[in-house]
């Protein structure tokens, strides 16, 4: 509302001056009125277009409003204009504009008007080589790319990444279409019901902190139950909550998008059958798809009871996300994968996240394309943690790329099997175990874009670095930083989280203007008490080839997802954000861009109701 009263503010201002004039009597001429509707109809028409041309261009996600909201201003003004005039516009067709106006008009000279015409022409090519331009190159990495598939991945970050002076020399990309359905359907495919024990399962007793180390230490006499794969399998992904027509998931994802899916690869399951089933959380079902192979492409799940593979739908990303989607989807994959493995823990199950698949025979297995749906990740199941059999794999060639730069980056990360911080830091107080039930905290949490001026008490942000504190799941590479603006007993500044439950600050001052500038001015960063910024060593992510950049930004969604978790079992509001500038943002935490890049932010604070 307070944006709508400024943009109606000189309407407003124009309408209580008209009306003390015709109070005075004093009414303006009717070469007045159309004066006035002049100059307002070019202050609207100018405003909406420097905010498209200076903010919207370059992804000010803010400013959208103001853009729209102007842009109705200038319809509504260039409706009162023709109407205004349409009856000297009929006349002057009829041939009597002259006539119509009531005065002598100077007659322009065709050099003028030829002007006029050449001016415009200039301008429109201008606009065009503009949208065309190609920004120069960015600077080189401090050191080569060891074979052509990180170098693709290299090329794929810099392709994707944000910047305000790039925005005119962006590569164009392909054209994605219109938006996709949210759910993956088979009609003709019966499927089995699923009952969720919520509150009579594990989920809903075992404490968040706990459930976050190790499975739960209860016995057990078999492998797992039907109803326990089909709880775990909705707290990773199901609907939580209906709000608005949109169907809201247990796990978060950019822009309300949802592009994950979830297969299981049941070899023992009480009441199951062994196969491969697709999860459906439209319906709350399980669609059997077919036997179960010997090979399916994930031999480090062969021995386990069951594993869940995750596959993303890239269009319900990139229709809207273009080519940083990817980007978006991985992270949001990691999201639904923590959910799913502290879900897991808090029933007792083992869940180990495969490093190396063989995405074609896996997709093959699935029965999808491998390219605009492709796996992303394979989560093994289990009672036992189990030893995986050893295998050999080789990185993947580059072929079609119908997604472009999406299906390139996907190639290069994936794999095939072969045809047969330190001491001296800031101490942190003992962290207090969170004993939310897992159930609760995943079905309770809800992105949160609005917080109070109140700050963070330190043991509850301890708290929370601690449950975030697991072992890597597939990558070493990511770096925990954080922007604390309002923290109890912490000075603002910027913060690496490091060994030794230890904080050591980076840069001192007050950074939330610049932690909201770098991400796109979005006003959850800058009003947040603390912003989480995580990040990958690039040594570290190659260490392992281009499959480590997909393991980097799988990593960071799990260890976001902890955050997000573990501000819903303290009571607090957090709330993911996945666009920022790259540039700024490496600035912001006091990183060399070109060897640390920034994969993710997460805002924290006390949540406004």
């Amino acid at each position: 509302m307070p944006k709508l009263a400024w943009v109606l503010l000189p309407l407003a201002l124009y309408g209580a001056w008209l009306g003390a004039a015709l109070v005075r009597g004093r009414k303006p001429s009717r070469h007045a009125l159309n004066v006035h509707l002049s100059v307002l109809l070019m202050l609207y028409l100018l405003s909406t277009a420097g905010l498209g041309i200076f903010w919207v261009a370059n992804q000010q996600l803010p400013v959208f409003d103001w853009h729209y909201l102007f842009g109705y201003g200038t319809l509504l003004l260039v409706a009162l204009h023709l109407w205004f005039n349409l009856p000297v516009v009929w006349r002057t067709l009829r041939g009597g504009a002259r006539a119509a106006a009531g005065t002598a008009q100077p007659r322009r000279s065709p050099a003028a008007l030829a002007g006029l015409v050449g001016l415009a022409a200039l301008a429109l090519v201008a606009g065009y080589l503009a949208g065309t331009m190609r920004a120069p190159a960015p600077a080189p990495a401090p050191s080569a790319a060891p074979d052509e598939a990180v170098a693709a991945v290299v090329r794929f970050h810099q392709h994707s990444s944000l910047s305000r002076t790039g925005v005119f020399g962006s590569a164009p990309g392909i054209d994605w279409g219109d938006a996709p359905l949210p759910f993956k359907r088979y009609p003709d495919v019966p499927g089995i019901a699923l009952d969720i024990a919520l509150g009579r399962g594990a989920a809903a007793t075992a404490g968040l902190s706990a459930a976050l180390r190790a499975p739960a230490p209860r016995p057990r006499t078999g492998p797992p139950q039907l109803a326990e794969v089909a709880t775990l399998l909705y707290l990773a992904a199901g609907i939580t909550q209906r709000r608005g027509g949109q169907a809201l998931r247990a796990a978060p994802s950019s822009g309300g998008l949802f592009p994950s899916e979830l297969y299981l690869l049941a070899r023992r399951v009480g009441g199951l059958a062994q196969g491969i089933y697709h999860y459906d959380a439209e319906r709350e079902r399980l669609v059997s798809l077919g036997p179960l192979p010997a090979a399916t492409g994930a031999p480090f799940a062969s021995d386990a009871d069951a594993a869940v593979v995750l596959t993303s739908i890239f269009h319900r990303s990139g229709y809207k996300y273009r080519e940083r989607a990817w980007r978006y989807a991985v992270a949001d994959a990691g999201h639904v994968l923590e959910n799913l493995r502290v879900a897991a823990h808090a029933a007792g199950l083992h869940a180990v996240l495969s490093p190396r698949f063989d995405e074609s025979r896996l997709a093959a297995t699935l029965a999808i394309d491998g390219e605009r749906e492709a796996p992303l990740a394979v989560m093994e199941l289990g009672s036992a943690a189990g030893r995986p059999p050893p295998a050999v794999f080789s990185p993947v060639e580059g072929g079609a790329a119908a997604l472009g730069a999406t299906s390139r980056v996907q190639q290069a990360t994936s794999l095939r099997l072969p045809s047969s911080h330190g001491a001296g830091g800031i101490a942190l107080p003992a962290p207090q175990p969170s004993a939310m039930p897992v159930a609760r905290a995943i079905g309770e949490r809800r992105s949160k874009r609005r917080f109070t001026a109140a700050a963070v008490p330190l043991p509850v942000l301890a708290a929370i670095l601690a449950d975030m504190r697991q072992p890597p799941q597939l990558s070493t590479a990511v770096r925990i930083h954080l922007v604390v603006n309002r923290v109890q007993g912490l000075a603002p500044g910027v913060y690496r989280y490091g060994r030794g439950h230890a904080l050591e600050r980076v840069r001192s001052g007050d950074f939330a203007a610049a932690a909201q500038s770098a991400a796109l001015a979005q006003a959850v960063i800058g009003d947040a008490a603390v912003v989480l910024v995580l990040s990958a060593d690039r040594r570290a992510l190659f260490a392992e080839g281009a499959r480590g950049y997909r393991h980097a930004f799988l990593e960071a969604g799990l260890v976001g997802e902890r955050w997000l978790l573990g501000a819903t079992a303290r009571g607090l509001g957090a709330c993911p954000v996945g666009a920022f500038y790259d540039d700024a943002a490496a600035a912001l935490i006091g990183v060399d861009g070109r060897r640390e890049w920034v994969l993710h932010f997460a805002a924290l604070g006390l949540a406004a109701e």
